[in-house]
């Protein structure tokens, strides 16, 4: 069946693409060579297509396959959900292998020289789109996904494998921002078989403790196995979760949580999760269970996930580290029949269950009156605006400030520097817990409101001084500057006498003005460093990471 399916994706890529794919630089060439390379730019495109649910035009339009493209097909950037794809692929017109090893480390080295700004290596078409790749990875919570497609049947080999493990344990030290994705032939025929953006998702699901709801529409809620929906990942993501506001953010700080819940307390999990909420065309409870509302099999039609795609998402990346563990939790979730629902009512549900308030970390800081109040009661007989509840705003940042640039603040003056780490990987986790440490270390009676005042004033001269410089830079030289920016606040602070911070009378203009020299030899200190030690590091993990940023004699 192989040459019979690779006919059809084949099929699909032409009615597709075949007017799209710039294949100027094959002028010239025989038919056979053009032939060849539309398969490879077409599967490029219908790779971003189909992972990031944009039209063919925008996805023949990434293709970056070329000369001196370093292994690199395409490249698009979701501005909204803030994921960079960077894709590799063959067309193997025998149907058979898979991604050689010569070609998978072109790849690997080139998305290094990528996520270094190093464009000089690139041609044309990744030349010309070098400020859209800098600010996507200038940004902090930038995720990148390398998918590699090729039309072979078999897997990955070993070699190429162990290749990508290692690229991407290095990547992903401390925290997760790379994912490989790979399509084969099989998943790519059954994309192709299932339509671009699928058939109608159906299947049967076992419900515990189940309950039912009949009036005004239909809906059925109760407790589905964890690794039932880990299935429902594996089996029909992305189109799962079309119609919800945000597909699957990765491991960011929330997602971590849900999985860290999951490998380590899966019993608990039911208790400190919200569920998940899916629409379906039809559903229809099965005789197997009667009546017993214990357990229930039911009929699902037009599936969709429309509210809990982060908890969908982590149970499917925690059933991959630990099937045994996921096998223990339950979820709660609720089965929504539009069968008899007005024809709107899909979208609002889907509207209103995504637009609800969450309690997060900084809620929990208005507890600490002990402190917060008096930092603001002080400040406030000095004509200082502070504010630390959430929901609340800052009148004039001129003379006011916030919680959250209090927190960093006071993270990068400390002399611990796991805390301006840790204020640049996870900055609620200096504040998840305002009876103890990290945050007593740093909120506590010893800490005066004006030098709070005072520590911010600094702080922000800092990071004005990082944009300045920042202008003047390209590629990897700015985004030291972003992605360093709160340890080499933290040098800056170092290298500056703060012992009079606490004296009501005397001002801080002194020190301001030796900000910019003070940051201007933490910069290039720092940049000697990296350059020597960490030359090929994704900076916006190494400062994420207090090993490496910690490395005796450094910095």
């Amino acid at each position: 069946m192989s040459i019979l399916h690779l006919r059809q994706i084949e099929a699909k890529l032409k009615s597709l693409f075949i007017n799209l794919i710039d294949l100027d630089d094959y002028k010239g060439k025989s038919q056979a060579e053009k032939d060849s390379a539309f398969l490879t730019r077409a599967l490029a495109a219908f790779s971003i297509l189909f992972i990031a649910d944009v039209s063919p035009d925008i996805a023949a339009s990434t293709v970056t396959d070329g000369f001196q493209d370093n292994g690199i097909d395409a490249i698009y950037f979701d501005s909204r959900e803030k994921i960079l794809f960077l894709v590799q692929t063959k067309w193997r017109h025998d149907g058979k292998g898979s991604i050689e090893q010569g070609d998978s480390l072109k790849f690997i080295n080139g998305v290094n020289a990528l996520i270094n700004a190093e464009f000089e290596r690139f041609n044309d078409k990744i030349k010309s789109r070098g400020t859209e790749i800098t600010d996507a990875l200038s940004l902090a919570n930038t995720r990148i996904v390398l998918l590699l497609a090729y039309t072979g049947q078999a897997t990955l080999s070993n070699e190429v494998k162990r290749d990508f493990d290692d690229f991407l344990k290095d990547m992903n030290d401390p925290s997760e921002v790379v994912d490989l994705r790979v399509f084969n032939q099989g998943n790519l025929h059954g994309i192709v078989a299932r339509g671009t953006l699928g058939a109608p998702i159906n299947f049967d699901v076992i419900l515990k403790d189940w309950g039912q709801v009949r009036e005004p529409y239909s809906a059925y809620y109760g407790l589905v196995s964890a690794t039932e929906v880990a299935n429902w990942w594996n089996n029909h993501y992305p189109q799962l979760l079309i119609p919800n506001i945000r597909s699957f953010l990765g491991e960011t700080e929330i997602n971590q949580s849900i999985i860290e819940t999951l490998l380590s307390e899966p019993e608990r999990f039911w208790y400190f999760n919200n569920g998940i909420t899916a629409l379906c065309g039809r559903i229809r409870k099965k005789p197997l269970g009667g009546n017993s509302h214990e357990t229930g099999l039911f009929e699902c039609l037009d599936v969709s996930i429309v509210n809990g795609a982060q908890t969908v998402g982590a149970i499917a990346n925690a059933n991959v580290k630990s099937p045994a563990q996921v096998a223990k939790a339950a979820v709660t979730i609720r089965f929504i029949s539009l069968e008899s629902c007005p024809e709107d009512f899909g979208i609002r549900v889907t509207r209103t269950t995504n637009t609800q308030n969450r309690i997060d970390s900084r809620d929990f800081v208005s507890l600490d009156t002990e402190n917060q109040e008096r930092i603001r009661t002080e400040l406030q007989l000095e004509g200082i605006e502070y504010v630390y509840k959430a929901g609340y705003s800052v009148r004039d940042y001129r003379t006011g400030f916030d919680f959250s640039e209090a927190i960093v603040a006071v993270a990068c003056a400390h002399s611990e520097l796991a805390y301006a780490v840790q204020a640049k990987y996870k900055v609620s986790l200096l504040y998840e817990d305002v009876s103890k440490a990290p945050y007593k270390a740093l909120f506590n009676s010893s800490l005066s409101s004006i030098r709070l005042w005072k520590l911010v004033q600094i702080y922000r001269a800092i990071e004005d001084y990082l944009k300045v410089e920042r202008g003047n830079r390209q590629g990897r030289e700015a985004m030291l500057r972003i992605h360093g920016n709160r340890f080499i606040a933290r040098q800056v602070f170092r290298s500056l006498l703060l012992s009079n911070l606490d004296d009501p009378t005397k001002g801080v203009q002194d020190i301001l003005c030796l900000v910019p020299e003070k940051t201007t030899t933490a910069i290039n200190a720092t940049a000697k460093v990296i350059n020597e030690k960490y030359p090929d590091s994704y900076l916006a993990n190494l400062f994420k990471n207090l090993t490496k940023c910690n490395t005796p004699d450094s910095f």
